[in-house]
Order: C-alpha cells, then sequence, then structure tokens
C-alpha cells in the first residue's frame, strides 16, 4: 500500500502521521511524507532561499526519522516530498507518481487558525482529490476502530453503490458499521447496523438489526455528541455531496463549529 502522510511540521499533522503508522500497523505500507513550501524563487532572495529550503528539507528528514523510530512494523518505509505547487496540483501530481491508496491529514480544532484542517485546507483535498482520506483530529490517539457509522443520502448515491465503495476499502477488514440513513430534510430515517465487511450481503443473510439514535436532525450538535460517545470512526462516501457539507464545509459545516475528536475516513470510488 502506499501512503501519502500530508504536513506543515505542527503536531498536529505529526499526529496524523503516528496515526497513520499505527492504523497500518499490520499492512506493508510505502509512506510518503508531503510538504508543500511557498518558495521565493526571485533572484533578490536567493540567499534567503538557500536558508529556507535546507531548513525544510531538514524538518521533512526529521518527520521521516520520528516515523522510522515510532513505527514496529519493519515492512513501512518512509519517503520525503517537497512541492512549492499549490496544495491540489502538489497532492495531485503525488497521487499519480506514487499510485497513492490511502491519504492522511491531520485535523485542526476550529480554534487553530494557523493550519486550518478541516478548514479550507482539509476540505478542498477531500473535495477535489479522488482518494480514501483519512482526517485525523490533533488530539486523536489511535486505537483499533469497532464501531464505524456513516451517514448516508441515498437520494444522491444508491444502496449498492455504497456498498460497493465500502467493500474495496480493503484495509478496513473487521467491526461493526452504522448506517443513518436519511431523508430529504436530513432527518434521521432509518438506522441500521451491519456487520462487516459481508456489506454485500445486506439484502440476504448478513445479520442486520435497528439502532435507535437521537430524533433530531443528524447535522446537529446533540447528535454529533451521541455519535462520538458510541463510535470510534465517522465514515463518509465522497460523493455523498450534501453529507459532505453539512459535515466538513470549511465555514459552514458542522464540524467548522463543533469540536470532534474522531477521525474520519472519506472513501472515494476506486478508478
Amino acid at each position: 500500500m502506499n501512503v501519502l502522510i500530508l504536513t506543515d511540521f505542527s503536531e498536529v499533522s505529526d499526529n496524523a502521521g503516528r496515526y497513520a503508522v499505527d492504523f497500518l500497523q499490520k499492512i506493508p505500507a510505502n509512506f510518503f511524507i508531503l510538504n508543500i513550501h511557498d518558495f521565493n524563487f526571485s533572484k533578490s532572495a536567493s540567499r534567503t532561499l538557500e536558508n529556507e529550503l535546507v531548513s525544510t528539507l531538514e524538518k521533512l528528514q526529521k518527520s521521516v526519522r520520528d516515523l522510522e523510530n515510532y513505527t514496529k512494523n519493519p515492512e513501512h518505509s518512509f519517503n520525503t516530498i517537497l512541492s512549492s505547487d499549490n496544495l491540489i496540483n502538489a497532492v495531485r501530481k503525488a497521487l499519480t507518481e506514487k499510485k497513492i491508496d490511502l491519504i492522511f491529514i491531520g485535523a485542526a480544532s476550529q480554534a487553530v487558525h494557523h493550519h486550518p484542517i478541516l478548514g479550507d485546507h482539509a476540505y478542498e483535498v477531500i473535495r477535489k482529490i479522488r482518494c480514501n482520506i483519512m482526517a485525523v483530529p490533533g488530539d486523536s490517539s489511535y486505537a483499533e476502530a469497532e464501531k464505524f457509522v456513516l451517514p448516508v443520502d441515498y437520494s444522491v448515491i444508491s444502496r449498492e453503490k455504497v456498498f460497493s465503495q465500502l467493500e474495496q476499502a480493503d484495509f478496513i477488514n473487521q467491526g461493526r458499521l452504522t448506517v443513518i440513513e436519511l431523508d430529504e430534510d436530513h432527518h434521521e430515517s432509518t438506522t441500521n447496523e451491519f456487520a462487516w465487511p459481508k456489506l454485500a450481503k445486506v439484502n440476504g443473510k448478513a445479520k442486520t438489526r435497528y439502532v435507535k439514535m437521537g430524533e433530531s436532525q443528524i447535522f446537529s450538535e446533540d447528535l454529533l455528541k451521541e455519535i462520538q460517545g458510541r463510535f470510534d470512526m465517522i465514515v463518509i462516501i465522497g460523493k455523498n455531496l450534501s453529507v459532505c457539507d453539512h459535515f466538513l464545509h470549511a465555514r459552514y459545516g458542522l464540524l467548522s463549529t463543533l469540536s470532534n475528536s474522531l477521525p474520519i475516513l472519506v472513501i472515494h470510488e476506486c478508478k
């Protein structure tokens, strides 16, 4: 597996790197640590540029050494990517050249302004990059996830498509998934729990049970608190645009104003 970790050398992004290593601790993986830096390439800034370049490369190498010392899997390798391109172009280039399967980004709280993830940067990556993405809150420590929650609007994407995309995310191979089906007003319509990963059999013999949730709209503070108390990870289908917007929008989404401690996995359709 090839994994991209976005870093700005903050503690939030460092935590996302450690979470990535822990999340894939049983899987052989090539990690690529990407830093995007706005260098000044003008002739007048040549001396400053050299110092800035050396300093940034040293920080990248330190990030690699820290993760090499952190991992317990000898089949983990770590590499650096330094780019002066804009965020989306840099990520897309890495995606193509390194054949990336999964991206990890740090998710800073709304109070952290120097690197607003989940803010403008993460929201842009999630909406424009067609790759599975894990957004990791800065205060989230890794624990093996057993209970996943997926809010889904079937007016936008079919049930069959949802389950097909979930099955393709084969780095998750155990646990239970609670699917919160929403009506057109984004109220809870139906909530079902399924055994993972046998989602293809939900209409067959796979065990299914109804799980009662709150009565309020899914995008409410009360229900988010309930979700955080009952689950280990939030899962969102990338093509479920209304759900992405309500949860993740940089300025208007629920998580732009409320604290969230759960990692958020955004699953995109594999090409």
